[in-house]
């Protein structure tokens, strides 16, 4: 058996309407994004949804990781 006739191999074809991956997120920076998962978690840990409320502190966490070198960055411009 040659590889076009094995079963376990999948083609590397991308769907015809495809559109832009990036397109498809919400827009914003790493301290905005940082903000809006901040508020969710916020408003999910008022409601008693603790597990949800991780959920969002995690994702802000993440955000706030990845703000954090491009804030020091500018400061560094800045002075």
């Amino acid at each position: 058996m040659n590889r076009s006739q094995s079963p376990n191999i999948r083609s590397k074809k991308t769907p015809v309407n495809s559109g832009s991956r990036i397109s498809s997120r919400k827009a914003g920076n790493a301290k905005q994004r940082y903000e809006h998962y901040l508020a969710l978690a916020r408003e999910k840990a008022l409601s008693g949804d603790r597990i949800e409320a991780e959920n969002y502190y995690q994702h802000a966490e993440h955000y706030f990781r990845s703000a954090a070198p491009i804030e020091l960055a500018a400061r560094e411009t800045n002075v």
